[in-house]
């Protein structure tokens, strides 16, 4: 039965072949339609038998078409052949065989396979010289069909810019014109540059002033317009020392500019100042609260290893927050505290703690979002601004200027951190505070009066008089000598420390000087 099907579908498969070359043969454009499930078994397997066939027929038409190119004239180039995409029997030698086989030429390109009618024309030349090498007259026509052709492509190519170049091009002309007009007087002006020159004179373009003379005093004005203008510092009297004279050599010092630096900050300090009972928009939060808050962030400071200079500025922080925003209310106090001491910490350490310790501090009062959020708040209501000058840094300034030791610097630290405690020293600026710490330091470390200490070298650069941190100093006199029976003890206990000389057990800080200042009388021995 196998055999039977086979027989009569190759029979099927021969009628097929004779129908579609008899309906090629006539000049019909007819392929018969494809049928599934026609196969052959041969020697690549079992092969379409559609596509066979079609591979058959193509083979017989490349035959005929060849016979066709012989008999055809040159002018068959403007005629497209309608089987392009067939390969004759010259490239392959296999159109007409039943086995498929790979080619030995590579594949069509796609110039090749889609070129223009310059192209095609090219390749039928060469085949007509090829098959009519006795026939002049032809190649002399084709060869000058090729040109033609060409030279009508290139003028299709010129034609298109040359209409859009003319007006460019008329418009350049006008110019050349006008350029050429130009060069011609420029050319009759330069005829002669030498006796041009030298009819020029100085005098004729300078009546007034020689070329090489300055006038001095418009120099002058000149240098005192500047100096209003860019606010420069004038130079030193005579009488004052300069302390940056030795600092030249040194970069980090910066001797240059440090008097414009401190000129600047002290600006700052009255730009961000903090007023005088600055918590009266308060409706809870009082001068003992504040206190105790502060003297809670001083341990909070010593168990995280902070600077000082991150102590100063949370101060600073809380305090311009507090002078802002009303009516904070209890709760919320502590974790402004922690949030001022996170933002400097962030603003003056390297290493600065994560919130999850000063959040541990609290023993888990409030949370991280809760430290985040009051930190948003803190930053809008300041401005984004932490640029109000601490006391440390005049501090530094005015120690340097006093010729001080680190002894005077210490216990001029320990005066300034017992007056950010205190609530009715908060309305002082960070200089006043700093220039009446260095000026008790020096009198009670030494035998000399307030007087003698404050000398004019530390006036000028601390720009105060005796007169003006007289009262400040009798405060802070009041508020050492209190220290013993207050409850804000954190910052004593701080300066007991070896590492900053123990200045808070001094025996200076109870003796007579500081009662006086204080007109307080000395306790009996």
């Amino acid at each position: 039965m196998e055999i039977q099907l086979r027989r009569h579908r190759s029979a099927q498969i021969q009628d097929q072949e004779n129908l579609y070359a008899g309906v090629r043969g006539k000049g019909n454009g007819a392929v018969p339609t494809k049928r599934l499930g026609l196969t052959v078994r041969g020697a690549l397997g079992d092969l379409n038998t559609n596509v066979q066939v079609q591979r058959e027929a193509l083979g017989k038409v490349a035959v005929t078409t060849a016979e066709f190119e012989k008999k055809a004239t040159l002018n068959r180039g403007v005629v497209r052949s309608n089987y392009s995409h067939v390969t004759s029997k010259v490239d392959t030698g296999l159109a007409v065989k039943n086995v498929i086989q790979p080619s030995s030429r590579p594949p069509l390109r796609r110039e090749e396979s889609t070129a223009g009618l310059t192209a095609r024309a090219v390749t039928r030349t060469r085949v007509a010289l090829k098959d009519n090498q006795n026939k002049p007259n032809e190649i002399k026509e084709s060869i000058n069909i090729y040109i033609q052709t060409k030279k009508c492509q290139d003028t299709k190519k010129t034609k298109l810019p040359m209409l859009k170049e003319n007006k460019e091009l008329r418009t350049s002309k006008s110019h050349l014109k006008d350029g050429t007009d130009s060069l011609r007087k420029t050319k009759l002006a330069l005829k002669d540059p030498i006796e041009s020159l030298g009819k020029l004179k100085l005098a004729e373009t300078y009546p007034e002033k020689g070329m090489g003379l300055i006038d001095k005093a418009k120099v002058e004005k000149q240098a005192d317009f500047f100096e209003t203008v860019f606010d420069i510092t004038p130079p030193l009297p005579e009488d004052i020392e300069d302390i940056d004279a030795g600092d030249n050599n040194s970069p980090l010092l910066m001797s240059m500019y440090i008097k414009d630096i401190y000129k600047y900050l002290t600006e700052l300090e009255e730009k961000y100042s903090i007023e005088p009972d600055h918590l009266k928009k308060q409706t809870v939060i009082t001068g003992k609260m504040r206190a105790t808050l502060i003297d809670w962030l001083v341990e909070v400071q010593r168990q995280f290893s902070l600077v000082l200079e991150t102590f100063h500025l949370t101060v600073g922080i809380i305090d311009r927050y507090l002078q802002v925003v009303p009516n904070v209310q209890r709760n919320q106090l502590q974790l402004v505290g922690v949030t001022a001491m996170f933002i400097a910490s962030k603003y003056e350490e390297i290493y600065a703690p994560d919130v999850g310790d000063f959040v541990y501090v609290t023993d888990n009062a409030y949370t991280k979002s809760d430290v985040f959020r009051c930190e948003r708040d803190i930053m809008c209501k300041l401005g984004f601004c932490l640029a109000r000058p601490i006391p440390l840094s005049f501090l530094r300034r005015f120690v340097k200027a006093a010729r001080g030791t680190s002894r005077n610097h210490h216990l001029a630290k320990y005066f300034v951190d017992l007056c950010l405690v205190e609530y009715t020293m908060a309305h002082y600026r960070p200089s006043e505070l700093a220039a009446a710490a260095i000026c008790l330091s020096l009198h009670l470390l030494s035998s000399k009066t307030l007087s003698e200490v404050w000398t004019s070298t530390l006036s000028y650069y601390s720009g105060y008089d005796l007169e003006h941190i007289d009262p400040i100093i009798r405060k802070i006199a009041k508020i050492v000598i209190n220290i013993e029976n207050s409850k804000y003890k954190a910052v004593y206990n701080k300066y007991l420390d070896t590492t900053l000389a123990k200045v808070s057990s001094l025996p200076q800080l109870k003796s007579e000087a500081i009662y006086e200042l204080a007109k307080i009388s000395s306790p009996s021995p």
